[in-house]
């Protein structure tokens, strides 16, 4: 039976894909900087202005948040922050 009006069972839909924030940029250019490292390793990611510290008035100026898909993460801190990732996965250290 085909549901009414485009509606249908929870079961029918794809799961919900949860984007997460990896990276604070300081302005756009270092941002789409960043976003293009990511990009270049094919993950996706989206450019945010951040809205507690945006200037409006400074077009490229503001903080910037990359977000990245969840299954992507990892990866993508990685890429922006290889020695984080590397200390806190080693087991090794203080």
């Amino acid at each position: 039976m085909t549901p009414l009006f485009g509606f249908g069972t929870k079961r029918d839909r794809e799961p919900e894909r949860r984007w997460v924030a990896i990276y604070w940029a300081m302005n756009q250019p270092e941002a789409e900087l960043q976003a293009s490292r990511l990009r270049d390793i094919d993950i996706p990611v989206v450019i945010r202005r951040s809205a507690a510290m945006d200037v409006p008035d400074m077009l490229a100026g503001g903080v910037r948040e990359l977000l990245v898909l969840e299954e992507h993460e990892d990866d993508a801190r990685q890429m922006l922050d290889p020695q984080s990732v590397a200390d806190s996965d080693d087991g090794i250290g203080p």
